[in-house]
Order: C-alpha cells, then structure tokens, then sequence
C-alpha cells in the first residue's frame, strides 16, 4: 500500500507527522514516501528520525512551476501553496492514501484528487477558530489528539464519529526523543519567561507590546526572558522584522525566530512562566503546569469564548501597565489556576501521553485495511 506524507508548510509541521509516518512505515506492506515544500524540511525530518533512531524515508520535494517559486520568493506562502498542491494532484493521485496536518490540504478533494483516501492528522488544541477549519469535511479520515477537539468539530456536523479517532498528540514523542540533547540555561543561572506570541494581526500582542514588554523585562531581575514568536510572523518584510528583533537580544533576553527550538518543545518544555495570546503551544507548555499568563491588547470580549478557553489557564492582561505586575506575582497566582490547566490538558490530549505516533500509524493502517 503506498501512502504519501505532505508537508506543505513550514518545517513545524515536521514535528507533527514525522513520527506517524515512521511508524506507518514500520508497519508490514506499507511504502510510505514524503513530499515536503519547504527545502529547510530536509534537515529536520533528519533531525527527528535520528532522536527516533528510525531509518530515513523516500523524500521528494515538490516540483513547482514558475508561478509558484515567483509567489515563495515574494512571500505569498498561502497562495503558493495552493499552486503548489494544484499542480502536483496528478503525482498524489498514484497513491492509495495522502496524509497531511493541516486544514488547507482538503482542497485537494476539489482539485481533483479522487483515487487516494485524504487523511488528516490535526495538530494544535483546537481551541482558535481557523478560517478554513470547514475543509475538515473533506477528509475521509480525521485523527484528532483528544475528546475536546472531537467534540468541537462534531458539534459543528463537520466530523463524523465513524471516520474520527482519537490517538493523542504525536509531538510529545518526538519531544521525549529530542529532549535530552536540548537543554536552554542563560549565565545568570535564573530561569526564563516564554514569550510566544501569534501571527494573526487581528489577535496578536505582538504588534504594540513585543518592545516594550522585552524593555519590561530588563528592568527586572526576577527572570530572564525568550522571545519566539510564531514562525509565520515573518512571512514578509524581507528579513527586516526578524534583524530589528534579533538586535534587541543582550545577556538577559534571547530571540529566535527560526531555529529548531522553536518547533521541538525545547522553550515550552523549560520556560517557567508562559506569556502569549492565542497560540496552542502554551497546550505544549502545559505538559508540566506551570503559571501563564496572557496579552488581549485589543480587549477582545473573550469570557465564554471556547476559542479562547486557554485563557482561563492564567491572569489576562488588557492594559499594558498591569503586564510587569502580573509577571511578578505570576508563581503565587498559579494555585488558582493548576487545576484547571490539569483538566483541560487532559481534554485536549486524552491519555496516555505518549504513544500517539503509533497509535495514528495503526488508525491509518485498520482504515486503510476496510477502506
């Protein structure tokens, strides 16, 4: 049985399937072949698979016509890849089964590809609204990582009980696998303060606080602090975001805004406080509860809101002067609040922890059996 793996995005989708896709290879009568779009994929599948201490698997990369490689070079990543997964329908419909981990690929059901079985693989917690979150419909089989993301996409007649499962969260055993080479420490010896902001412009805290929260945290000497946002922050501008961010980095504040630290948990797993808005690593973070806290510059009514539910994980800051103060009393608050970061992180990844990867290969492989 031949199945593809796609990797249309960024190298963090890596960190999502590479382990699944492994596993489904180990599994007898299954010729697994990946395609990836991004060239920077390459090194972290490698990545990944030696922490895995798995073999390397057949990897191609997409062909692109010219309108594509013009659309990457001017940084219009979402239409790109629209181009990108048009044009290789042909090539995909070879195999009996395409997975892939993010919403956008059930396109390719409208696009013509009608011999495989569209597979997806959900990564995130589910909780933010995406607008192509209706593609869902178009998966003939939908692996999500725990009861409260089922139960959000059900609700909504988007996923059907009979072709959802429900394996868990693969990162976490590539994390268990990478952890132990990656440990963060800065030569003051004092811990740090994650700062994970989003990309999306309308929910970010990004765009007027990032300066003046890093100047925040030079003035005290509580914490040190990592600055990692989004990868997809700086999809445009040319590189100039990401030289003005990385100059504001001294002994006491670090900037990363594209190595593989971002990606694999190594912030999230060590970082002992949280600050971000709506990104789901702060689900990542909470594999060990730990205090939290987030930014709503833009006083979003967010009470009631299930796409806002992590921010009940922590104090909400609306107005920048109260940021630095809830920073630090943030360990004395997080009494209140370990409770039900413990409750919805179970939801969210149901249990046990580990052992998604092999729990996704043998969901895809029984499917694929009757299907």
């Amino acid at each position: 049985m031949k199945i593809a793996f796609i990797y249309i995005a960024e190298p963090y989708q890596c960190y999502h399937t590479a382990s699944v896709a492994s596993a489904l290879a180990a599994l007898p009568g299954h010729d697994v072949t990946e395609y990836y779009s991004f060239p920077e994929t390459v090194d972290h599948l490698r990545r990944i698979r030696q922490a895995l201490d798995v073999p390397e698997l057949p990897l191609r990369a997409f062909p692109k016509s010219l309108k594509a490689r013009l659309l990457k070079r001017a940084r219009r990543l979402d239409q790109e890849r629209l181009v990108v997964l048009r044009e290789n329908v042909a090539e995909l419909n070879t195999y009996d089964a395409v997975v892939a981990t993010e919403y956008t690929a059930g396109v390719l059901k409208e696009m013509g590809l009608s011999g495989p079985k569209l597979i997806l693989l959900m990564h995130g917690a589910g909780d933010r609204y995406v607008n192509d979150e209706h593609l869902v419909r178009n998966f003939d089989l939908t692996l999500v990582p725990g009861p409260k993301v089922a139960d959000y996409f059900q609700e909504r007649d988007l996923l059907r009980q009979e072709t959802t499962r429900v394996v868990g969260y693969p990162k976490f055993d590539v994390f268990e696998a990478v952890q132990k080479k990656n440990t963060l420490s800065f030569a003051n010896g004092r811990p740090f303060a994650l700062y994970n902001p989003h990309y999306q412009r309308a929910l970010t805290s990004a765009s007027g606080w990032m300066m003046p929260l890093i100047s925040g945290f030079r003035a005290q000497s509580d914490y040190n602090l990592v600055v990692a946002p989004h990868i997809k922050m700086f999809h445009r501008g040319f590189g100039i975001r990401e030289r003005q961010l990385r100059r504001q980095q001294d002994a006491g504040i670090m900037v990363d805004t594209g190595s593989s630290a971002m990606l694999d948990m190594t912030y999230t797993s060590q970082a002992a406080l949280y600050i971000g808005d709506v990104s789901s690593q702060v689900y990542e973070f909470l594999a060990i509860p730990r205090p939290c806290i987030f930014l709503n510059p833009h006083r979003l009514a967010w009470r009631d809101d299930p796409h806002f539910l992590h921010w009940t994980f922590g104090d909400v800051v609306e107005d920048f002067a109260d940021l630095m103060p809830a920073v630090a009393r943030a360990r004395e608050r997080h009494v209140f609040y370990r409770p039900v970061q413990e409750k919805l992180f179970r939801e969210t990844f149901g249990e046990p922890l580990l052992g998604a990867s092999e729990r996704a290969a043998e969901a895809i492989a029984r499917f694929m059996a009757v299907g």
